[in-house]
């Protein structure tokens, strides 16, 4: 069935993409303030994030155009003059990092005057520098600020994590050379503790005869109060999460400043683990030693992200190491391997996981490759936690792909909100 409703979704998407295109220039269906949307063609990220925000934009009464651009480009002044001849209050940049300094220049050369708001990947050093360059108006969504210890578990994550930069250079230069926290390494440490509490169900209920299928099947009744707030699954494998944050790009490059939380209504039920047909891998007992696959990109266009994220997860297993089966003591180790934020290295990426025997695979950063490798790990029964990747596709379609953060309907309908609160 959610294979069926992922067709189903891609087809609808695919057709309302063509259409928005087709009736760029046409009467729009609402008379309220233009938004000018951008999207990358074949980016299952930018596109649904795209057309998440256009819906609940269109929704909420305003007039959005939607336009997408090839990849590689990397002169957009056609498309910003576009939004300023039809008028756009807003333009909404749901892009990877590796096209937002040259969407910003160009915002910039054509007079851009109305505030830019991008996704969750623009919370990076790129494009710090890009804001500081252009001075432009430029917010973003996200899952966590550093700012936000309202609680014990994000106070403690803080303080633990910067020291942990601070005493390693490497894992310092990892992070950009600062000790900012950003989202992606608390998403990351949310589903490394989630892994971990469904590999301890599994080792309450199997002992030491535990496999990557029970993991999967303890995954729908796990439940943990993360940094990014509490996770219980919903019948797709996504958080039941309600709160987005909303940052601002200081004009300086100085760092992002924390604005508001958005709340979006999520009426979602905790979901029910389906019926698993495949055999999955053992742990080692001889050795006793568990794997987690860690599927992240630490070369290529993503690097960046796949990085912090990555650092969340290591923080993670320093804290927590240990499982307790019986009499004896597993000891868990990571199992990183590099898919170079490629699709095209996704499948050879996730095979090595598969055969390093990996009970449970964390990852990736980058929608497409996630989606890429989906059948990977569902073929050999290992279930797979998306720490960020946030593309409807990646839960709907895969019954052993899970993630911690929000998807994009989300995501776009709490900027979408947002966005009429800036015109207003």
């Amino acid at each position: 069935m959610k294979r069926f409703i992922s067709i189903f979704l891609c087809i609808t998407l695919t057709a309302l993409s063509a259409f928005s295109l087709f009736s760029c220039s046409k009467e729009k269906k609402n008379d309220g303030p233009v938004a000018y949307i951008l999207a990358e063609k074949g980016n299952a990220y930018s596109l649904g994030l795209a057309e998440s925000f256009k819906f609940a934009y269109e929704d909420k009464g305003g007039s959005p155009t939607m336009e997408t651009f090839s990849s590689g480009t990397t002169d957009f002044s056609e498309y910003f003059n576009r939004a300023i001849e039809i008028g756009a209050k807003v333009i909404f940049l749901p892009n990877t990092i590796a096209t937002a300094e040259n969407l910003l220049n160009s915002a910039k050369k054509c007079g851009v005057n109305v505030p830019i708001l991008a996704g969750d990947t623009w919370e990076c050093e790129s494009v710090l520098e890009a804001v500081k360059k252009t001075g432009l108006e430029v917010y973003f969504t996200t899952f966590f600020h550093e700012s936000d210890t309202s609680t014990k578990v994000r106070d403690e994550f803080v303080t633990g994590f910067k020291k942990y930069l601070h005493d390693n250079s490497e894992y310092y230069e990892m992070n950009g050379a600062n000790d900012r926290v950003t989202a992606l390494s608390a998403l990351g440490f949310d589903a490394y503790n989630t892994a971990m509490a469904a590999i301890r169900a599994a080792a309450d209920e199997k002992g030491a005869d535990l496999t990557s299928v029970d993991v999967a099947t303890k995954l729908w009744d796990t439940e943990i109060n993360g940094v990014c707030g509490k996770i219980v699954f919903d019948e797709n494998g996504d958080p039941i999460k309600e709160n987005v944050y909303i940052e601002k790009v200081n004009k300086d490059g100085s760092g992002f400043e924390f604005i508001k939380i958005q709340k979006v209504e999520n009426n979602s039920e905790k979901g029910k683990s389906p019926e698993y047909d495949k055999m999955g891998f053992g742990i080692d007992k001889e050795n006793k030693r568990i794997t987690i696959g860690v599927f992240e990109p630490t070369t290529g266009d993503n690097a960046a992200g796949g990085k912090q994220e990555l650092l969340g997860i290591m923080y993670a297993n320093t804290l927590d190491k240990y499982i307790t089966i019986g009499e004896d003591e597993y000891e868990v180790v990571l199992c990183v391997s590099d898919n170079g934020s490629l699709t095209e290295y996704a499948v050879t990426t996730a095979t090595k996981l598969v055969e390093a025997r990996s009970i449970i695979v964390i990852g990736s950063y980058g929608s497409s490759v996630s989606i890429e490798a989906a059948q990977t790990f569902e073929d050999a029964g290992i279930p797979a936690i998306g720490a960020s990747c946030t593309s409807v596709d990646v839960t709907y379609t895969y019954e052993y792909y899970f993630r911690t953060t929000v998807s994009d309907s989300v995501e776009g309908e709490a900027m979408a909100e947002y966005a009429f609160e800036l015109i207003k």
